[in-house]
């Protein structure tokens, strides 16, 4: 199966549409991570899988669960702290791919065997480059592979900008661990 990963389009309607355009018969299934700020039955939104984000309203689900492949925004896991709610989610579920957004940094871990995929911010991603992105993957016979492209440009992204997300991220975690004390 061949994904479409998007997510934290937050408004920017042309990009957004200018993906699933270019994409829409090269995939199998097309994922929205939350933070559409549309309306549930926008037709932009047709043919995706949609979670609620922080910012879209509650007639999105929190969560969808494909068999094995878990979509959710991440806020309601708390994934600025970590992933270890959505962690045990996972482990309780028996998921082993996990989509999500939330955070406006793309990254691809992989932790205690479950597979976490944060395609960015179509809109613009927290970090030096300045753009935003999307995600490719394939998952075929238990196997994935993941690849990150461009919001305007469709090209792929350098390695860097996914070491700087896992940075950034692991800045943000250290921050609020500060400020939680």
């Amino acid at each position: 199966m061949r994904y479409l990963v998007v997510s934290d389009t937050h408004m920017y309607n042309d990009i957004f549409e200018n993906i699933t355009k270019h994409f829409y018969e090269q995939v199998d299934i097309m994922i929205h991570c939350g933070d559409s700020s549309l309306p549930c039955h926008d037709p932009l939104l047709k043919g995706y899988h949609v979670v609620r984000g922080n910012h879209d309203t509650l007639e999105f689900p929190d969560k969808i669960i494909l068999g094995n492949v878990l979509i959710t925004h991440g806020h309601l896991f708390h994934v600025y702290h970590g992933y270890q709610e959505l962690l045990d989610f996972c482990h309780q579920h028996h998921i082993k791919y996990c989509f999500h957004g939330h955070t406006h940094v793309p990254t691809y871990q992989i932790i205690e065997g479950i597979h976490f995929i944060n395609p960015g911010s179509t809109m613009m991603n927290r970090g030096s480059y300045g753009f935003g992105t999307f995600a490719l993957a394939s998952i075929e016979d238990d196997k994935i592979d993941v690849h990150f492209y461009h919001h305007t440009t469709f090209e792929e992204v350098d390695q860097v900008v996914l070491e700087e997300g896992l940075a950034t991220l692991e800045e943000f975690k250290q921050l609020i661990h500060k400020y939680n004390k």
